[in-house]
């Protein structure tokens, strides 16, 4: 009976597979998918290689699991974000900023890494779906805000708020970057008045 690190044999593997998890989203942040591998997963984890496999049959399976995670973490940060924030400006405004700190935080190095991966087709459609879902939380602060037809809005908003994300990704203030998403979406361009 191999030796656990956890009250019980259930624990001991979610403890593991956590691990794995970790030790593989460092190593894609790090130095990109093409270094995941299972030797240099459990060797950052902790984990004997052939161990690995028991987790995840392939490098494949590997990969989603982290982006599946990266998800939930998102979905999970950006609930606790909003939560008890007034619906309309104010819950749009605390998007936009939980969105460029949670960029800020590396989130987004993550995912950007990930987009690098050669998936299979099925396992493509399943990020795809999942990074749909992400855009559920705005789609529900334009409803709350009374937003006429909120969704033929989200892909122009997420279009606006991606290019904040690359400029905090390039090392921009978040709260700066946000403050100039948030007039944009709710003012617009602020242009001087024809009149003279």
């Amino acid at each position: 009976m191999p030796r656990i690190s956890a009250p019980t044999l259930a624990e001991h593997r979610v403890a593991q597979r956590e691990a794995l998890l970790r030790a593989a989203s460092e190593i894609i942040v790090a130095d990109g998918v093409a270094a995941i591998t299972p030797k240099a997963v459990g060797a950052r984890a902790g984990i004997a290689r052939s161990s690995v496999y028991d987790y995840f049959p392939s490098g494949e399976d590997l990969l989603v699991a982290v982006a599946i995670n990266a998800f939930d973490d998102w979905a999970r940060d950006m609930a606790a974000a909003l939560e008890g924030v007034a619906p309309g400006r104010a819950r749009l405004r605390r998007y936009v900023e939980a969105t460029m700190e949670m960029t800020a935080d590396g989130g987004h190095r993550l995912a950007s890494a990930l987009r690098q991966a050669d998936l299979s087709p099925r396992h493509t459609e399943e990020i795809t779906a999942l990074h749909r879902s992400l855009l559920a939380p705005l789609l529900a602060v334009l409803t709350e805000a009374g937003v006429e037809s909120p969704a033929a809005h989200v892909p122009y908003l997420q279009a606006i708020i991606g290019v904040g994300v690359a400029r905090v990704g390039e090392g921009e203030e978040p709260a700066r970057v946000a403050s100039y998403v948030h007039t944009l979406i709710t003012t617009g361009l602020p242009l001087p008045d024809d009149e003279p």
